[in-house]
């Protein structure tokens, strides 16, 4: 049996410091899809994509916020939020060197997957593996193409 929970601090997300061209770019994009959006009678797309251009800028400029992550019995827990282990389906501990982080997947459909970050050098990756293998199956799995792909844009 493993010991009663695993707990550690971390940051929400990975943090990129956005250059003035990344804004500019953000800002060029969402404008350009506005402007042909309302060009094409589509108002609704345009505001949405004035709406999403807005948040990305916002997004660009906050810092995350460090996150106390918790493994109990009672589920894995993501700062105030509990995701009880009836609601999750499997799990895979990625250990890099710079990126380790936890896949989860969830039972949930409009969120299929939890990316949780953990720092090997302060917190066991085999120690997470087994504790989680009490209550989960390991399946191997990568981050979600759509996750990737937003990490490499800089999100």
């Amino acid at each position: 049996m493993a010991s009663k929970s695993l707990e550690w601090k971390e940051l929400e997300h990975a943090h990129n410091e956005h250059s003035n061209e990344w804004f500019w770019a953000v800002g060029i994009i969402a404008g350009s899809g506005a402007i042909l959006a309302a060009y094409f009678g589509n108002i609704i797309l345009a505001i949405l994509i004035v709406i999403a251009g807005f948040t990305s800028i916002l997004q660009g400029h906050t810092q995350p916020r460090v996150v106390t992550f918790r493994i109990s019995r009672r589920g894995i827990q993501a700062g105030s939020t509990m995701y009880p282990f009836t609601t999750l389906q499997s799990f895979w501990v990625i250990d890099e060197e710079i990126n380790d982080r936890i896949v989860i997947r969830s039972q949930k459909m409009l969120m299929p997957y939890l990316i949780i970050p953990f720092d090997s050098t302060k917190t066991d990756p085999d120690e997470i593996r087994d504790y989680l293998l009490e209550y989960l199956d390991e399946e191997e799995m990568q981050e979600p193409f759509l996750q990737q792909v937003m990490e490499r844009l800089g999100f």
